[in-house]
């Protein structure tokens, strides 16, 4: 059965950052992106996690609208989750200032996701075949750029990827002879010796 289209994107909210401010959702939700549809059985699975976990956590994510129930698979009565939209905007000024703190939480968990994505592929570095040791990057660059300038390279990097990238495939899915799914992340920000510093400007 044919999946119907995710809407491309989701902004979020005062509201519904309440649904992803959560270490383990923030991964349950990047599965289903990039893995399709799956129960809280596969996910717990996938994960390391129990069943009790990623059912709690996917009824949060259906309530805020991250997920939607997909069609069962093979008359199974478990039932299937997939994501309701391809990626997500990051929080707004007014969500990140907000005095909950829910913005500054949900950084946060896609720090500890991301922190712990790159463990893990360091870890598995020695174990990995000689061609994807040489195909595997980890660097970083400190540039010095005007807040402008940082906006256009991000939205450079942004669009290269996206010309790359491919639509999530059902679980299970073959993958091309020799391919692999990769991870590429990258973060732009402000270096800590500059991060609260006020540069004068002209009209000052």
């Amino acid at each position: 059965m044919e999946l119907p289209e995710q809407p491309p994107q989701v902004k979020l909210t005062a509201r519904n950052l309440r649904g992803v401010t959560h270490p383990l959702r923030v991964r349950m939700l990047t599965v289903l992106r990039t893995d399709g549809p799956a129960t809280a059985t596969t996910l717990a699975r996938r994960l390391n996690e129990n069943t009790g976990a990623t059912s709690y956590h996917l009824r949060q994510l259906a309530e805020y609208g991250f997920i939607v129930e997909a069609p069962s698979r093979g008359g199974r009565r478990e039932r299937w989750w997939q994501a309701a939209h391809v990626n997500t905007v990051l929080p707004d000024d007014s969500a990140l200032e907000g005095d909950d703190g829910l913005g500054a939480a949900y950084l946060q968990a896609l720090g500890r996701v991301w922190s712990d994505a790159m463990t893990a592929a360091i870890d598995a570095t020695p174990a990995l075949p000689p061609e994807w040791r040489d195909a595997q990057d980890f660097g970083d660059y400190v540039l010095t750029l005007t807040p402008a300038e940082a906006e256009e390279l991000s939205a450079e990097i942004h669009q290269l990827l996206r010309r790359r990238n491919s639509p999530p495939q059902p679980a299970g899915s073959p993958i091309p002879e020799g391919a692999e799914r990769v991870a590429f992340q990258f973060q732009l920000f402000p270096t800590s010796a500059d991060r609260h510093v006020s540069h004068p400007t002209d009209s000052e």
